[in-house]
């Protein structure tokens, strides 16, 4: 049989939202924004997310599981001031990852109070990256799960058939009985009648052996 494919994720869980945080990273704890990817696994979005940095232009480094761009250029900012922009990953306890992101913006670290619009700008990046990853990965669900579900429906297809396959069987052998009981009766039929000309046959032997002795 087939694996049945279960998805557990609750969809009040599907909201993409980010959030502003405050996180350790290499240089110490820093003012940072934070999103989940779901389904995601940390590796995944870690891979994911370094493709996204490209976008930046940043030189980009990767030291225990912290990835650094160093001197990005992010369009959304508006300036052509570069930043350094520090992403680390964890895992939830649903199995979800989640990513945490602070940008040295020269001094300071990005923060909504700070740097409002720029803040809003990088919240929109994280919120798109999350959501069409989280989208990417459960449309894979979707093809994986609908794999599934065509091949359960193929099995039970083939159920179906072998059980019409069964009543045919029995529908011949009730034919075959059938014919059998009517086999017999002909058959015990022959059998009487055999007996008769056997017995008609013994009395000609039998006359004629008579027949034989009567000769003197």
């Amino acid at each position: 049989g087939i694996a049945v494919f279960i998805i557990t994720i609750g969809f009040s869980q599907h909201k993409i939202k980010v959030e502003e945080t405050s996180y350790g990273f290499s240089t110490g704890k820093q003012h940072a924004l934070s999103v989940i990817v779901f389904g995601g696994t940390t590796k995944d979005v870690s891979k994911a997310w370094q493709k996204k940095l490209k976008d930046f232009k940043g030189k980009m480094s990767e030291k225990k599981g912290e990835i650094f761009a160093d001197n990005a250029l992010i369009k959304d900012f508006k300036d052509n001031n570069t930043v350094d922009i520090y992403s680390q990953f964890k895992e939830t306890k649903e199995g979800n990852a989640k990513i945490f992101v602070a940008v040295d913006m020269g001094g300071a670290y990005l923060s909504s109070s700070d740097h409002p619009d720029k803040f809003k700008a990088m919240e929109k990046i994280l919120h798109d990256f999350a959501k069409k990853m989280s989208e990417d990965i459960i449309n894979e669900q979707i093809k994986d799960a609908s794999k599934i579900l065509i091949g359960l429906k193929e099995e039970q297809d083939n159920l179906i058939k072998k059980n019409e396959n069964l009543h045919q069987d029995i529908d011949n052998y009730n034919e075959k009985i059938r014919k059998a009981e009517e086999d017999i009766k002909t058959n015990l039929a022959n059998q009487e009648a055999k007996k008769q000309e056997i017995e008609a046959q013994q009395k000609a032997v039998d006359a004629l052996q008579e027949k034989l002795e009567g000769i003197k």
